[in-house]
Order: C-alpha cells, then structure tokens, then sequence
C-alpha cells in the first residue's frame, strides 16, 4: 500500500537539470524581448489624455503625399523608429545639454572646414592670376621644425638635409610638399655660396619631376556652386601649392642665372624640357632664350640642346610659337643696337645673335598635320551632331589635323618674318647667322605661296652676290644651294630670271677650294664631339645622327656635294644648261678633285666623271686641244681636262691614281662603266663620312716604330778638328770658311 505522504516526493528527489541553466544567454535575451514585447503601451508609461489622443490620430490617419513629406510617415499604422518625445523622455536634461554641445563643436568644424575650402579656392585662382606672392622668409611648419631638428655640421650637415628633403618630397610629395620651403631657406641663408647653389639647384631637379604636362586653370563659377569630392579638392589643393612653389622658384633661377650662368643653364635647360606646358611658359621660354644667346660656350650650349628637345616633342606647336616670337624680338632688339652703336663707334655693337639659336628652328616639328590626318577618326560621322563630334575629339590623345594646320601655318609665318629679317639686314649679322638663315629657308622655303617666294629668290640672289665680292664662300654656296631648292620644287613653273646661277656656281666653288681640305672643314673640332667613341670592348662606335647634324651645318665638302646634286635636279640649273655653263662647272669638278684632300676629292672625281660620260657633246674637253664651247668672242678660252687627269695619275691615293688613268679610255666608250672604277664608292655622302675611320684604321695598322736606345748609352757626338779638316779638305776652302768665320765676328 502506498502512502501518500510520500507518494510526490520522489518529484523533489530527483536529480533532474534546471532548465534555466541549459538556456543561453542570447535565447534568454529575446525570451525577455518577447515578454516586454507583449506588454501594453500603456503599463510602460503613464498614459495622458492629450498623448493618447496624438497615438489614436496617428494611427488612424488617412495616407497622403505631398512635396517633402516621408513614405513611412504617410502610411497609416507605422510609427517612426524614433520619436522625439521618447528621446527626450529617456536622455534628459543634462543629455540634451551634452548633445547640443556636441552639435554646436560639429557645426562649428564643418564650418571651419568649409571655410577653408574656399579660401583655398580663392587662393587657388589668386595664384593662377598670378596675384599670390609668398613672403620674404616665410617658412612653412614642418619645414621650420625639420630645419630646426636636423640641421647641424654646418655645410656638410646643409647638402645632408637637402637630400633627406628631395629624397622626402619625391617620395610622397602630395604628403612632403611643405617641406619644398627647406630649399628656398637654404637657398637664402646657407651656409656658404655652394650649397645655397647646390639647394637652387636641388629644388629645380625635385620640381622637374614633380610638373604636370598641363596648365593649372582657373576654377569657374558653375563648379565652385557644384559640390566636389575629397579627392577633387585634394587635388586643387596639390595643384594650388605646386603653382606657388614655381612662382617662388622661377624668380630664383632667373637671378641665379645672372649671378652664376654656367652652373645654372643646365637646370633651366631641364626646366624648359619639363615644364613647356606648364604655366608660365612664355617667361620661362623668354629667359631661356635670352640666355641661349649669350656669348659664352658653356652657358648658351645646355640651352640650345634643352630648347631643340623642347621643340622636337612639342605636340601642340605652342611652345614652339613662342620660341619663334622670342628670337625674333631678340634679333630685332639687337639689329637695333648695332645701328645705334655703328653711329656713335661703340664696341658693344658687335655682339649679335648667335647662330645656334637659328639652329633651333631647323628642329621644327612641321608635317604633323598630314601625319594626323592620316590617323584621324574612321568612320562616318557626316550624320553626327557637332556635340558627338565634338566629345570625340576630345576623347583622343593626339591634336586634330586642322587644328595642327593652322597652327603650322602660324608658326612659319613667324619663321619667315625671322628669316626675312635678318637676311635684309644681313650686314649687321655674322656669316655663321646667314648660313643658319639660308639652311632654313632651304627646308621650309617650299611651304610659302608664290609671291612670298619670288620676294626670298630675289633676296637670295643679292645675298649670293654680296658674298662672292666678299669671297665668303660659305654665304655664297649656302644661298646657292637655297635658290636651287626653291626651284626644284613647286616653283618649277616660275618665269623669273635665274641666268646669274651659273655664274655665280661656278665662282663660288672656285673660293671654296681653301675649305676642301677635311672633310669637316667648318667644325671646331676633328672629329665632331658625340660623334665617335669607344666601346667597352675598346672598338670604335659611330653615333650617326650626330655626325650627319655635323655634316650638314660644318662641312663644306658636304655643301658642295648638295649645290651640286641640287644644281642637277633643278630644271632652270643645270639640267638643261647649254654646253659653255657644263663646260666650266666640270672643269671646276676637276679642279677640285686635283686640288683637294685626297679622300675629299675623290667622290667628285667620280661625280665629274659621271656627268661628263652623260653629255657626249662634251667629249672633246679630253683631247689635249679642247673646246670652245662660248660665243666665240675675245673672251672665251679653249677648256680641256688633260691638264687635270695627267696629276691625278700620279696621286698619292693608289685608288685616284687607278681611276684617273683608266678614265679617258673609258668615258667614250658605251659598253664601260664609270662605277666600276670607283668600287669603294656606293654614295658620295657616306664615302665623306668614313673619313675618320680611314685615317684612324690607317694608324692601327701601321708597323711599330723600333725601340729607342736609352739615353744612357748613348755616345757624345763628336765634332772634326781643324786639323782634321784641314786633313780632309783643300787648303783653299778651309781658308776661305776661315775668312767668312772672321767676318761673321
């Protein structure tokens, strides 16, 4: 029987787990939530009429949309997440105090930093106005405390510092940018004259690669009213500081050039390579120029190499322009000054413009218009709107063809005006400078109309006949070689008198004889710096492009060999000359072949020997009678070229000595050939070129001379006695030398 008093007990007894304790803490997190959940509104907080009144209205509103007003708000039976009253009710006094500080502190920051912004920005357009100007010792922050911290050990511990700043700013220079004042502080105050040249010069190195390819333009209205990006301001920021540091460091430079121009050309010339595009780059471009023209070597020469790398990589034709209008100012400016100083007698009239400056313009990147064109957009876009034609222009890298045309246009205008105006003032200039004028006009003279062409050949007909009375070879065969040009080209139908270009040909390569002697006859230096040098194995190397720019500017073998093929292609030269003009420009050939350096005459003996195996009616100038080949009057002289052949036999050069004997038994013949007996020469021009390497391969093969004694075995030189000579000669002749000894004393 069972009691049952003890029959729930067992209940008590058992060991069963509690199930609070297996529950976690995150279910009994939302079992809690569940229970507060299913509470009342109204037991949670003590309900008034006018509240319950506001609940009831809110949830029984009819929906509606207006401008402004929220979704969820409009919908009947949802409530905000966050009521106003609620926050209030569970932060309270002293929170909603807290909470209006911290909302005051946000406002006022965000206010500061808009303010910023736009004095940023009004700085920013300032600068590109080019109103900012930095302040006499004003140094920014960070550079102030890194100069404070690591500068010490004087000048050593400076170029330290300098390098530490460069290596700094390059590194992350939108971060280190302050710290380009550490350059300009010891630019002024360093510690002796080398390192404030050393920091000028550091700066202009940092700043070369620090310069975008573009010009920093002025923010507009519409995209100050629009809102930008951190990053956009960011880089207006960047652009706004870079533009101010080329303000403060193009004065210095300029002024370091009038204190120390040597030492700082090279890093204008860098700058002009680097910053063309940029902003300021007519002052830029104007210092450069102005110093290019200086009398110095080693000032204007790492300007003239920095302004033609400039120009060759101009691709818009803008910086080259102003090259362009720069020298021209110059070449006036100084025109003008020589006139003046003619009148009073004053020797600084004498300082011109130099001709390397003119060398510039032959580097002009003209004929990329047609090279454009051809690259153009494909496709038709006859049916396209101007805006979708426009926007792809836009999208391409290169410049457009018309635009490039009319900017060509523009620019030889300005190199004409220069050409034109230093050749009629060509007694106020050097010859070197006519030379550099003529080679110009010759490579870009076929781009001008008629008119201004019949203008230049009459120009360069005085030129050529001012020169020949001045026996100035150069000018002479430079304007010679211009007016053929000319006339090869489209001019070829011009109807003008060219009767005095046969003449003066023949009379300029009669003074030009004296300068046949080298090859590079017009060069300071035999053979042209940067031409040839040696490699690691020790072999000698040709740098082409540099000999062939030497070639072509210092070489009169060259010039001649180019008035020459120019006089042959030229309809109104030589091609259809009569018999007495060929006449005597081959008996000129032939005396340059004889007169001339061995290996420079030899490609015209060739080239000679060529035209008159052409013109058979000229065949008799080898008999030893000749030919008459004028009118016939009191002045014309019988011509031969027995006289020239018979030397060249016995030159020096085997190769001339074979040709010339073998050539007036092959010249008549039909069935021989005149190239076969010059097999050496494929082209007249590159046998020129090889003359360095034939004189250099003539040394390296020419035996060792035999080792000397040395000094110390040598035996005294002894001298005859009297007696010996009295011995070996007749009395009477040692008397007589005895006589003229006494009368000598």
């Amino acid at each position: 029987m069972v009691d049952l008093k003890t029959k729930g007990k067992f209940l008590l007894n058992a060991n069963l787990p509690d199930p609070d304790a297996r529950m976690g803490r995150r279910k009994r997190a939302k079992l809690q939530n569940e229970q507060e959940g299913s509470e009342l509104q109204a037991e949670k907080r003590p309900r008034t009429q006018s509240r319950w009144l506001d609940d009831q209205r809110k949830k029984t509103q009819l929906p509606t949309i207006h401008a402004g007003s929220d979704d969820t708000q409009s919908r009947p039976g949802k409530v905000s997440k966050a009521d106003p009253a609620d926050d209030e009710a569970a932060v309270g006094k002293k929170g909603a105090k807290r909470n209006q500080k911290l909302e005051a502190k946000k406002a006022q920051k965000t206010q500061k930093q808009a303010d910023a912004a736009r004095r940023a920005a009004e700085a920013a357009a300032e600068a590109v106005r080019g109103k900012a100007k930095a302040k006499e010792g004003q140094v920014s922050k960070a550079a102030a405390e890194l100069i404070e911290k690591m500068r010490q050990g004087g000048a050593g511990g400076d170029r330290r510092l300098l390098a530490m700043v460069a290596e700094r700013i390059a590194g992350d220079p939108e971060k280190d940018l302050d710290l380009f004042d550490v350059f300009f502080e010891l630019h002024r105050k360093g510690s002796d004259a080398e390192v404030k040249l050393i920091a000028l010069l550091s700066a202009v190195a940092v700043f070369r690669d620090l310069v975008p390819g573009y010009r920093i333009r002025e923010t507009t209205e519409q995209e100050k009213s629009q809102v930008r990006s951190k990053g956009v301001l960011a880089l207006e920021r960047y652009e706004l500081k870079l533009l101010q540091l080329y303000r403060r460091l193009l004065p210095e430079l300029e002024a370091s050039m009038r204190r120390h121009p040597s030492a700082t050309s090279p890093a204008l010339a860098a700058l002009v390579k680097a910053a063309f595009d940029f902003n300021y780059r007519q002052r830029l471009i104007q210092t450069a120029v102005k110093h290019a023209n200086d009398s110095d070597v080693t000032v204007r020469g790492p300007l003239i190499e920095g302004l033609q790398d400039m120009v060759e990589g101009d691709q818009r034709l803008e910086a080259s322009k102003e090259v362009v209008l720069a020298i021209g100012r110059i070449a006036q400016g100084l025109a003008a000054n020589r006139k003046f100083a003619a009148k009073k007698d004053d020797s600084q009239g004498d300082r011109g413009l130099q001709h390397e400056l003119l060398k510039v313009l032959l580097r002009l990147p003209v004929g990329r218009a047609d090279a454009a064109e051809l690259a153009a957009m494909s496709g038709d876009f006859s049916t396209a709107s101007d805006e979708v034609k426009q926007g792809f222009l836009e999208s391409q890298i290169t410049q457009s063809a018309e635009h490039l045309r009319k900017a060509e246009a523009e620019l030889l205008y300005e190199v004409f005006v220069v050409y034109l105006r230093v050749l009629r003032q060509r007694h106020l200039h050097s010859r070197e400078l006519l030379a550099a004028v003529l080679t110009g006009l010759a490579k870009w003279g076929q781009q001008v109309n008629l008119e201004l062409l019949l203008e230049i050949l009459s120009e360069l007909k005085l030129t050529v006949t001012d020169a020949i009375k001045q026996a100035d070879e150069l000018v002479a065969l430079r304007g010679l070689n211009c007016a053929l040009v000319l006339l090869s080209g489209p001019s070829q139908a011009l109807m003008t008198d060219v009767s005095w270009l046969s003449n003066s040909m023949t009379e300029a390569l009669g003074l030009a004889l004296p300068s046949l002697y080298s090859t590079h006859s017009e060069g300071g230096a035999w053979p042209p710096a940067g031409s040839f040098a040696f490699d690691e194995a020790g072999a000698v190397r040709t740098c082409e492009k540099k000999l062939v720019e030497s070639l072509d500017i210092s070489s009169a073998p060259i010039l001649v060999l180019q008035c020459l093929e120019a006089a042959l292609k030229c309809p109104q030269g030589y091609s259809n000359a009569s018999d007495a003009n060929l006449s005597a420009l081959l008996e000129m050939l032939f005396t340059i072949a004889l007169t001339a350096d061995p290996h420079v005459g030899f490609p015209f003996l060739r080239e000679a020997s060529l035209l008159l195996r052409k013109h058979r009616r000229l065949h008799t100038l080898l008999d030893m009678e000749g030919g008459i080949f004028g009118l016939g009057g009191i002045a014309d002289k019988a011509i031969t070229l027995v006289w020239h052949i018979q030397p060249l036999t016995c030159s020096l050069a085997s190769h001339t000595a074979r040709a010339a004997k073998e050539l007036p038994a092959a010249i008549p013949r039909r069935n021989a050939l005149i190239v076969d007996m010059f097999p050496a020469i494929k082209e007249a021009r590159e046998w020129l070129m090889t003359e360095f390497a034939r004189h250099l391969a003539s040394v390296t093969n020419a035996p060792k001379p035999p080792k000397l004694r040395s000094t110390a075995s040598r035996s005294a030189c002894s001298f005859a006695t009297e007696k010996e000579l009295r011995a070996a000669l007749p009395s009477a002749e040692v008397d007589d030398a005895r006589e003229a000894t006494s009368k000598k004393k």
